[in-house]
């Protein structure tokens, strides 16, 4: 029964995503919403790890998974359904409404801490900084730190910024990364490089400048190198 397709996938080994995408080439529907229900929340956490906003994460996630229904009678199961998934969300990252809806989202562009509205906090930043608690200045860690960390990563250029998501978030190794953005290993590492140094730039001004940080600066560094 289609029920059945949802609950036992990849139970041998299989991988999951090819057993459900497979079944719903066949005409299995309910195939389609196991694979939603099981990869859903993944590509929700990217886009919002990407800076996006609750609301603009959901459509975008929504976004997906049509391309994934509309891909079905092409779909071919030459790599791993997430490989696959990746470079969907990368062709989705290229577009320049996702982009400009990101930045809108975190406020790039203005200036040091600026942000939509609701988005102060910091709490829709991934856990780049992740015992930003343990440190002295637990007020401009937990807040600004994540704050301006969070617009980094947004304002990163594709592919730098889908290879940072990937590697770092996703547990992605470079093969897999590199399988997903269709690029070499070498080309791989100096992205990711250049993603991790372009957000230490982008926070040099807030580790530099702020005299909160003046006895805690490396403390602060050390947690976003470990981060990132």
């Amino acid at each position: 029964m289609p029920q059945e397709t949802g609950q036992t996938a990849g139970d041998d080994g299989a991988d999951p995503g090819q057993v459900w995408m497979l079944a719903f080439q066949r005409g299995d529907d309910a195939a389609f919403t196991a694979l939603v229900h099981h990869y859903g929340a993944r590509v929700h956490a990217f886009f919002r790890r990407g800076g996006a906003d609750p609301a603009a994460a959901e459509d975008l996630a929504q976004e997906t998974f049509l391309r994934i229904a509309r891909a079905r009678d092409r779909y071919e199961p030459t790599a791993k359904f997430t490989t696959w998934l990746h470079r969907i969300l990368f062709r989705i990252s290229l577009n320049d409404a996702t982009r400009n809806r990101w930045r809108h989202s975190v406020g790039i562009g203005g200036g040091r801490g600026e942000l939509g509205a609701g988005e102060t906090d910091g709490s829709n930043l991934p856990e780049l900084v992740s015992s930003a608690e343990s440190l002295p200045g637990r007020a401009l860690a937990q807040a600004e730190l994540r704050e301006q960390v969070r617009a980094a990563v947004a304002a990163l250029p594709e592919p730098q910024r889908t290879a940072l998501l990937l590697h770092r978030f996703e547990d992605r190794s470079y093969a897999e990364v590199a399988a997903a953005l269709g690029l070499s290993l070498p080309a791989v590492k100096s992205l990711l490089f250049r993603a991790r140094d372009n957000v230490r730039r982008r926070l040099a001004p807030l580790l530099a400048d702020d005299r909160k940080l003046r006895g805690e600066r490396n403390d602060v560094r050390d947690e976003v190198d470990h981060g990132l």
